[in-house]
């Protein structure tokens, strides 16, 4: 079976297209003035619609240059088709990074299977709700501000702390 397309991990190809005055033997930039890039070993170069050999027509070495032409005449067209190597930028690897910047999730949730070790936690809603059917580890806290609240849901606070309340005279 073959592959049809792009082999994966190459990038996008670029077209440029470059009409010669006369007498160049080397291409930086197409008529656009846009500058040739291309990953060295990936680029594809045609004059006037034949395609030119690399090492023999020409040479591509520095990711910015079409060297070693013949001298062209007024009017000849090279066409660069450069393959550039596809690297996302500011990524974090599956196996573990860090990032250094905020994170925003939108309105998305956050799964997670394991834990989640934090140093604290900041939220700016009305309310942080901690889901849990075990009981917290011994010498962990819950903490509010001294204006916060922190709600038991559940029965137990209502019916057991009433008997140990003492109230001094």
């Amino acid at each position: 079976m073959s592959y049809l397309g792009q082999a994966p991990g190459l990038g996008e190809a670029e077209r440029f297209i470059f009409t010669a005055s006369g007498s160049e033997t080397s291409v930086t930039a197409d008529d656009n003035g846009v500058l040739i890039n291309y990953t060295v070993g990936q680029v594809s170069v045609y004059l006037n619609g034949v395609k030119l050999v690399m090492g023999t027509d020409f040479t591509a070495t520095n990711g910015s240059t079409i060297a070693g032409l013949a001298a062209l005449t007024a009017s000849d067209v090279v066409e660069v088709i450069a393959l550039s190597t596809f690297s996302p930028a500011d990524t974090v690897p599956a196996t573990g990074g860090a990032f250094s910047g905020n994170v925003s999730f939108g309105d998305a949730n956050i799964t997670n299977v394991g834990s989640i070790a934090l140093d604290s936690i900041v939220a700016d809603g009305s309310s942080i709700t901690i889901s849990t059917d075990t009981a917290l580890a011994a010498g962990v806290d819950i903490e509010t501000s001294t204006t916060g609240k922190i709600k038991q849901k559940g029965s137990f606070m209502q019916s057991s702390t009433h008997q140990a309340l003492f109230l001094g005279y």
